[in-house]
This record gives C-alpha cells, sequence and structure tokens, in this order.
C-alpha cells in the first residue's frame, strides 16, 4: 500500500464562515478536512505567490501556514502531511491556536532511511498525526489509533479526500 495525504484539519464549528471546501470527518462530524490539492490550495490563496516551503516540511508553504494561522484565531487549525510506503514512511504535523503555532512542528518517521534526519524515529502511537489528533482533544476509543478514529483511514491520497469535498 502507498500513499501520501496533505491536509489542514479544523473543528466542525470553528470553520463557520470560512468558505473552504471540506470532508466532515469522525462519526460525530465534529472535525472538517481540507484536501490540499493544487486547486484547493489555489482557491485558498488566490493570486499570492507564497509557494517557499515552511523550513522542515516537504510541502507545507508559507501562504499556507499564513493562511492557517489567521484561521486559527476562529480555532484550532491542525497541518498534516503524511507519506508511506509498503508499511514505512514518515509524519509532519504543526497546529495553531489563537493566531499562533500552539503545537509543533513535530516530524516523526517509523524506519531509518524514510526522510530527512529532523525525522525522529518513533512507533505507530507516537507518530506525529496521532499525537496531534491526542492534542487537539480526539479519544481513539476502541479504534486502531487516533488517525482511523478520526476516519482518516478512509483515503490513502489527497485526491480521494478531495472527491468527499462538500462546500
Amino acid at each position: 500500500m502507498a500513499g501520501k495525504l496533505e491536509i489542514l484539519l479544523m473543528r466542525t464549528a470553528d470553520r463557520d464562515g470560512v468558505g473552504v471546501p471540506a470532508v466532515p470527518l469522525g462519526a460525530d462530524g465534529e472535525w472538517a478536512l481540507v484536501p490540499l490539492t493544487d486547486e484547493i490550495v489555489a482557491a485558498i490563496l488566490g493570486d499570492a505567490d507564497e509557494t517557499e516551503a515552511v523550513d522542515g516540511f516537504y510541502d507545507l508553504t508559507a501562504g499556507i501556514a499564513e493562511w492557517a494561522r489567521q484561521r486559527s484565531v476562529h480555532g484550532d487549525v491542525a497541518y498534516a502531511h503524511v507519506e508511506f510506503f509498503a508499511g514505512t514512511g514518515f509524519h509532519a504535523a504543526v497546529a495553531w491556536r489563537a493566531g499562533a503555532v500552539a503545537w509543533g512542528p513535530v516530524f516523526t518517521a517509523n524506519a531509518t532511511g524514510e526522510a530527512e534526519d529532523h525525522y525522529e524515529i518513533v512507533g505507530r502511537d507516537d507518530m506525529a498525526v496521532n499525537a496531534l489528533l491526542r492534542w487537539l482533544g480526539v479519544d481513539r476509543g476502541d479504534a486502531f489509533d487516533e488517525f482511523a478514529a478520526v476516519g482518516l483511514d478512509r483515503h490513502r491520497w489527497t485526491d480521494g479526500w478531495a472527491a468527499d469535498v462538500t462546500r
């Protein structure tokens, strides 16, 4: 199995009036996911040419980070990048609250050689997205992990999530 996922997460109630394409997550729909496809990023940023990567991240651009920071005054906003192939891979994540970075950034991998040196090798429970979701208050309950508890395991590719977008 292979997959690459690049997303923003927001509490559903907090995204009211923000006007972004999103996918409800979890059984209670408390969370919304914004898949960061080229088209959605262009819709979010408009004509802004903010394509420089944020230090330490492969795909998080300064423009998306600034947009997320600004939206975080309405509620928590988190960015996650996940890449896996044949069971090995990495997570990168950061979250904003009240207009500032409040969690992370955290860079994790489950095996050596899957990411750059600033990624920490950890077990599944401590992968960045699971740790981020715990920080955001997600209770995994009987689910495999927090990633599965909110339904992030539904699609393996960002484009799969884009097909589920509601406006």
